[in-house]
């Protein structure tokens, strides 16, 4: 068993000789591949002549750490706590909050969400869906943070809670994804992306408005299409479903002619061709707003929500109130009236109160000055 481990402990020892080297590493445990935001920031970086190494491999609390292969991973991971001079995540990463760092290494937690709707981390300890409070202890859990971004104060006032860190380490700077969902949904990209959607859904071709329905991951539990679909007028509207995963497995498809289940497209390449976005708890909520486009919200299960997780927002005082419903056919009487988008606006300035303008220049340069 020892020896199956021989190659990473040399792995180990030659990154401590490359010591010296400019290096940068980006880790994350919520895909098997790299992230929009891992990829932009990684090609910005690059760019710049900084070496990055980036290592992305899933876990989630369902997957035993007792599986050797992520154990392996772990230890590349500790590793180049020891070869960098700055590591980035956007997740929860064992050894990052286990292990003692080494001196001159920053680290900087670059949430994988854009706002926090839902409550997470140490808000979470002790509700259904967080951990124990003896777990999150013993795992160190969001410690060894130097810096955490984020894009707005509200945000910072969650980030500081579900992290446990001090107001004075969170630094306001968007998340690449920013730029994205500004190209595809209003700008450059606008355009070629819609083509390429309706080249898959030709269905969408005709005079029917398009609502785009991305609710938040339900660990498994039901979700409301049927509701939702039922309640809209299929002659009127093509509904867009885009679940998590793990929701897909578990839910039973809704049948429609105006119904269309997505896995190919992100999304926020469903931006540049949704007319309406309904969304519930999911950080898309707040990262819809910037495709200026009316934003509801379906919350039919937020009653047992509170219970087992809990939000950061009180939807009833946000400016977008007027479009929260838990009555599906009470939301699909409000699409047929006139929608306040000064409203809207207003949702997003709370909650995305910095310069928009190339965010994912401004966090390389931010990480830039820590090298």
């Amino acid at each position: 068993m020892l020896k199956k481990h021989d190659h990473l402990r040399a792995e180990y020892r030659l990154t401590v000789s490359r010591r010296g080297k400019k290096r940068v590493t980006i880790i994350s445990r919520e895909s098997n591949s790299k992230t929009l935001d891992i990829r932009l920031l990684e090609q910005e970086l690059q760019g710049r002549g900084i070496e990055i190494r980036t290592l992305t491999r899933l876990l989630t609390k369902e997957k035993s750490l007792k599986a050797l292969g992520y154990i392996g991973h772990m230890m590349k991971q500790a590793a180049s706590m020891i070869d960098s001079d700055v590591v980035v995540m956007d997740t929860y990463i064992i050894p990052v909050s286990m292990l003692p760092h080494r001196k001159g290494l920053t680290t900087v937690q670059m949430w994988h969400a854009l706002s926090a709707v839902k409550k997470f981390g140490w808000q979470t300890v002790g509700l259904a869906d967080g951990s124990s409070e003896r777990t999150a202890r013993l795992m160190k859990m969001h410690n060894g943070y130097d810096h955490v971004v984020c894009c707005s104060d509200i945000t910072a006032e969650h980030f500081s809670e579900a992290f446990r860190v001090s107001r004075d380490k969170i630094v306001k700077l968007g998340l690449p994804r920013i730029d994205y969902i500004k190209r595809v949904a209003l700008g450059s990209e606008r355009e070629e992306t819609a083509a390429r959607i309706r080249e898959r859904y030709p269905q969408l071709a005709g005079d029917k408005k398009v609502i785009l329905y991305a609710p938040t991951f339900h660990k498994g539990k039901p979700v409301d299409v049927a509701g939702l679909a039922a309640a809209i007028d299929p002659d009127r509207y093509d509904l867009v479903v885009k679940l998590h995963p793990i929701d897909r497995a578990s839910n039973e498809e809704v049948r429609g002619e105006n119904i269309i289940y997505d896995a190919e497209f992100r999304s926020y390449d469903w931006l540049s061709v949704a007319d309406i976005v309904i969304s519930d708890y999911s950080s898309l909520v707040v990262e819809a707003t910037l495709a200026d486009k009316p934003l509801y919200l379906y919350t039919y299960d937020i009653d047992s929500y509170m219970q087992t997780t809990g939000l950061n927002m009180d939807f009833s005082s946000e400016p977008i109130a007027p479009y929260v419903f838990t009555d599906p056919a009470k939301l699909a009487a409000a699409l047929e009236q006139p929608y306040d988008k000064e409203a809207l606006r207003a949702f997003r300035d709370r909650y995305i109160d910095i310069d928009t303008e190339n965010c994912t220049a401004a966090l390389a340069d931010f990480i830039e000055r820590l090298i």
